[in-house]
């Protein structure tokens, strides 16, 4: 067989080839169910909804439909799997499922955001937006299973594997940073709402064409099997059995559906939590997600250090439990707890929140693709048993459905829920102003509280720990002598010592130089955006300033961004002035936050301050 990854570059490149489906599905599940139904939002108005205050589907109905989705999603992973593990053409096996289902897969995803109803008509979007799901999520998951599947083949050994999934890790890492912490910002700063937003965003789809030309199988290079694809025939009913009886890989998948059950609603409802739980903007949201995404890359070092020494369960255990205390910061930051005006203590706890989180995030992308890819990897050495596929389809299937109950469905029905401090009881409404009505306080939004938005923390605490004491059964680590060891058990008949005298040459972990670049792109890749945007409102306010030479000083030239800032204080607070708006900008702050952070762009506490009076001139305007 023809190596595929051959050089470095091409592993880097190979492991970029998902993100932009995955960057638009993380984009969907950030959004696009608040988008459509904007109630946990609090009658706050936010460009993160399709229109503020406006519901465009059954709130009583879209639940099931969506969580019956992304169930259906689930279980075609099995067939799909099969289809792409035996698949026998002239161009290959995994190319073909993507190269058919690539362009369904882009039209789905559109019309899922179009509810061609309007406003009047929530029963019709229902119908609509729920069949386009079914045919994104199909065409979605034949392309992501062909693709991962082929990564037990287009590697070579565990080295390239772990760095495939790292990289993997990393461009995962940046999609949620993206989706978390520069869309907010976005969205806000060029007021465009979220469905004009995805739409802009859909030619990244385009990425998941690369491995067509990368994976080397078929007629002109030799099937993956080497021998032929006869031997590795595999009927779906014994590929089935193998899976589900390998209790290797049903122990990971415990502790996975606890984790993927308490993720997904947490990434399901953390805008409603900071908006409307926490009352930021999205400015101020961008600040508390850079603090859980930005030093992911750096927590990924440090997690591949810890696991060297103490392996992959203890290492993820600690994960699953700091991530159940960084959930709780959610509620703990709440106006529910602080009240209306402490942006301080709730900065406080949202940033030590998104440090602690930090730590697990990276692990909870990395082990999906590494556990199966492992395990399927040395079950082929073994056994001869090459269906790679349906273990990422048996991963999948078991997280839509832990997922569809716990984002699709158990969230889209609490967070229609309301309670109030000054009156009993709870309250199911379509609106935080109908809440309030009900509770008798005349529209009154201050006292009305969304207890979705409270719930969450709590029941993704319990899962998380729930999954440290099932990991238990995990085994130490997952190196192919440890895993040949674990089939040995199951098998007593299998030869495992060709697998354990393997001399596989141990390489060295990136160094933490090389983790920090990564997380600078990763985490503060939004405060090059945000910067220039602020430079362009500056413009746009004041009438000064170049915003292209301001921009490419700020962001290449080592502390003169501390110039640049100071240089927007000077304009912003001469127009504020002219305009009778108190600005409160500290020359000191601007330059001491310069000096602590001199990769100037990410220096998000002076721009945050700026922003703060960039939006009360625009208050103004408007």
């Amino acid at each position: 067989m023809v190596q595929s990854l051959d050089k470095k570059w091409k592993e880097f490149l190979f492991s970029f080839s998902g993100f932009g489906p995955n960057f638009l599905m993380v984009l969907m599940g950030a959004y696009y169910t608040d988008a459509l139904n904007p109630v946990a939002f609090e009658g706050h108005s936010t460009y993160q909804a399709i229109a503020s205050g406006v519901c465009f589907i059954t709130p009583a109905l879209f639940p099931i439909l969506f969580a019956l989705g992304n169930v259906f999603d689930g279980i075609i992973d099995i067939p799909f799997a099969h289809i792409t593990d035996t698949l026998s053409t002239k161009w290959g096996r995994r190319r073909p499922a993507i190269a058919v289902c690539f362009i369904p897969m882009v039209i789905g995803f559109v019309l899922s955001w179009i509810p061609i109803g309007g406003a009047d008509n929530p029963l019709l979007n229902t119908i609509w937006v729920s069949v386009w799901n079914l045919v994104f999520f199909a065409a979605y998951t034949m392309c992501l299973i062909a693709y991962y599947g082929s990564l037990s083949t287009v590697c070579t050994n565990e080295p390239q594997r772990l760095r495939v999934s790292g990289y993997k890790s990393f461009f995962d890492t940046i999609s949620y940073c993206l989706v978390y912490a520069l869309v907010p910002l976005l969205l806000d700063s060029l007021q465009i709402h979220v469905d004009k937003f995805v739409f802009i965003c859909t030619p990244l789809m385009l990425t998941m064409i690369i491995p067509l030309f990368m994976i080397k199988e078929g007629e002109k290079y030799g099937y993956p099997e080497d021998a032929g694809l006869k031997a590795e025939k595999i009927s779906i009913t014994e590929s089935l059995r193998l899976t589900f009886q390998n209790k290797i890989f049903l122990n990971w998948t415990f502790v996975n559906c606890c984790t993927f059950f308490g993720l997904q609603m947490f990434l399901s409802a953390m805008n409603g939590m900071i908006i409307g739980g926490m009352g930021f903007n999205g400015a101020e949201m961008a600040i508390i997600n850079t603090c859980a995404f930005a030093p992911v890359p750096v927590m990924l070092y440090l997690f591949n250090k810890l696991k060297a020494k103490r392996g992959v369960r203890f290492t993820y255990q600690s994960c699953l439990l700091l991530f159940a205390v960084a959930i709780m910061s959610f509620f703990f930051a709440s106006t529910f707890v602080c009240g209306e005006n402490n942006k301080a203590i709730q900065y406080v706890i949202g940033c030590l929140g998104g440090v602690c989180g930090s730590w697990a995030i990276g692990a909870f992308f990395m082990m999906p693709y590494l556990a199966p890819a492992q395990i399927s990897s040395v079950e082929m050495q073994l056994t001869g048993n090459n269906h790679s596929a349906m273990y990422f389809a048996a991963n999948a299937v078991t997280t839509s459905i832990v997922g569809a109950i716990s984002g699709s469905l158990v969230y889209e029905y609490i967070k229609n829920l309301f309670i109030s401090k000054v009156a009993p009881g709870v309250i199911w409404a379509q609106k935080a102003e109908d809440a309030s009505l009900a509770f008798g306080l005349g529209g009154d939004l201050s006292e009305v509280y969304n207890l979705g938005n409270l719930l969450v923390p709590f029941i993704v605490c319990i899962t998380c720990v729930a999954g440290f004491f099932i990991a238990c059964k995990m085994p130490r680590d997952y190196t192919p002598a440890i895993l040949a060891r674990e089939f040995k058990k199951m098998d007593p008949s299998l030869d495992i010592s060709a697998i354990e005298e393997q001399d596989v040459p141990e390489e060295k972990g990136e160094i933490i130089f090389v983790q920090v670049g990564l997380s600078i792109l990763s985490g503060f890749i939004f405060g090059f955006v945000w910067l220039g945007l602020l430079l362009k409102s500056n413009k746009r306010l004041t009438g000064k300033g170049s915003v292209a030479a301001r921009w490419l000083l700020g962001s290449l030239v080592p502390f003169a961004g501390i110039f640049v800032l100071l240089k927007l204080r000077g304009d912003l607070l001469e127009t504020a002035k002219n305009k009778g708006i108190k600005c409160n900008i500290p020359a000191w702050l601007l330059v001491a936050s310069g000096l602590v952070l001199p990769i100037l762009p990410v220096n998000v506490i002076g721009q945050a301050v700026l922003q703060h009076c960039v939006n009360k001139l625009y208050e103004m305007e408007g």
